[in-house]
């Protein structure tokens, strides 16, 4: 992110929030206060860790961008909100658009998601960093509003939720044309089609509160709900891995494995395409843990990624009907 886009990131923000009043004196010395601490953490964290500068410019420019707002633009509790900042598109492929306040801008591989804002990704795909831990990623011709930092409406498409770990709470209400999807520390998917809408579980479990008959209903991993019109049909057992999810894993945030343990990248691998991992033997096991990766598999597909690091370790990689084998499989 350059200076320009900085400055146009603030400009808009001020653009939006309206006419403000004046700042006092001391408003005045605080914000230029703030953004030059701001400032002078970004650099020092750029020049210690080069590779993440980037994202880190971004963070502080948005930091700094966010507080000088907060000090100049000061308005009534009955006026709109300024557009706040609650995530960052963190991969990307293809082309999306972002609607705010009535623009209509194209979406980068860091553009910030604001609320109030609304995606439509017509051929694209991404990924974004929301609730910390909790991420999103959002599948081709899906239009998504963001409704504020714990609450999203899905117009239409199909969203994908990984809150970061069974015992992460992240709290996330998503609205849909049925009702109100809500979890507990899980991976899931949500589809809306038409007057249909779908949720599917691939771990943990699902709250989906019904606006037909006002139902809750609680689903576990492996759980299938589809809501059409006025009726609801649940199934068990569902495959958590194959077509329905693959889309999903074309835009998951690349792992870095560089001085990785080998099993912590087999651990966060069969996460993502919802495997199950069996080793070989025992000493396998013990081995996986000892092993560090280095290198890269980034811009690597799902083959060429087990192809790579079965070669870096020496030790074969293989899935079969959802189970990822490490040595050769039984």
């Amino acid at each position: 992110m350059n200076t320009r886009d900085s400055e146009s990131s603030v400009e808009r923000l001020i653009k939006l929030a309206g006419e403000p009043d004046l700042p006092t004196s001391e408003g005045m010395r605080r914000a230029r206060a703030a953004g030059e601490i701001a400032w002078r953490q970004m650099l020092a964290q750029r020049e210690a860790s080069p590779r993440r500068g980037r994202m880190l410019m971004l963070g502080f420019a948005l930091a700094a961008s966010l507080a000088l707002v907060a000090w100049l633009v000061i308005r009534p509790a009955s006026q709109s909100a300024v557009p706040a900042a609650i995530g960052q598109v963190i991969a990307l492929e293809g082309m999306a658009g972002m609607q705010l306040d009535g623009e209509t801008t194209s979406i980068s591989p860091d553009s910030v998601v604001f609320t109030g804002s609304i995606l439509e990704t017509s051929q694209g795909r991404l990924a974004i960093a929301f609730i910390q831990p909790l991420s999103l990623r959002v599948d081709r011709n899906t239009r998504l509003r963001f409704d504020g930092a714990d609450h999203v409406t899905l117009l239409a498409g199909s969203l994908y939720v990984d809150s970061g770990g069974l015992n992460v709470s992240s709290p996330l209400r998503i609205t849909t044309p049925a009702g109100e999807v809500s979890h507990v520390g899980t991976q899931f998917q949500v589809s809306v089609s038409g007057a249909t809408t779908r949720v599917r579980v691939r771990e943990g479990r699902v709250l989906v509160e019904s606006g037909h008959d006002a139902a809750s209903r609680s689903l576990a991993t492996g759980d299938e709900l589809e809501i059409r019109g006025g009726l609801s049909f649940i199934r068990s057992g569902m495959p958590t891995f194959g077509a329905d999810w693959e889309w999903a894993a074309d835009v998951m945030p690349v792992l870095e494995i560089e001085n990785r343990p080998f099993g912590e990248f087999l651990a966060w691998l069969v996460r993502e395409q919802g495997w199950q991992l069996r080793y070989a033997s025992d000493a396998l096991q013990q081995q996986a843990n000892e092993i560090r990766l280095h290198g890269s598999v980034e811009g690597l597909d799902l083959p060429a990624m087990l192809e790579r690091v079965s070669l870096v370790t020496g030790i074969p990689l293989e899935e079969r009907d959802g189970v990822l084998w490490v040595g050769k499989a039984r």
